[in-house]
């Protein structure tokens, strides 16, 4: 597979993850069907596959206690930020202040 065949690829996925549910969500009726449930979970998912990306490269072994305790510290306070907002942008704003003021 070449360069350009992925590129389109991974456009038309995007386009598709973002057309979808516009589509699906016209004319939902009461009990949401399997598909509109499996498309709500994908922005969830996307989220979560960037914070077990992020996190893989941030976590090491040999490094010291102080930057494996900011990791958790950022981390933790954007599960609670979420659980207290229960939006997606506050909590990793949160995060993102708790981490870089606990590297200071």
């Amino acid at each position: 597979m070449n360069f350009l065949t992925l590129i389109l690829l991974a456009g038309a996925g995007t386009f598709l993850m973002r057309f979808l549910p516009l589509v699906t969500g016209s004319g939902l009726s009461q009990r949401p069907s399997r598909l509109t449930l499996m498309l709500s979970a994908l922005g969830l998912t996307a989220i979560t596959a960037l914070i077990v990306l992020s996190l893989v490269g941030l976590w090491q072994p040999q490094q010291p206690v102080g930057s494996t305790l900011r990791l958790v510290a950022g981390s933790a306070s954007v599960l609670v930020a979420l659980r207290v907002s229960g939006h997606v942008g506050v909590a990793t704003l949160m995060g993102a202040v708790v981490y870089g003021l606990t590297g200071l």
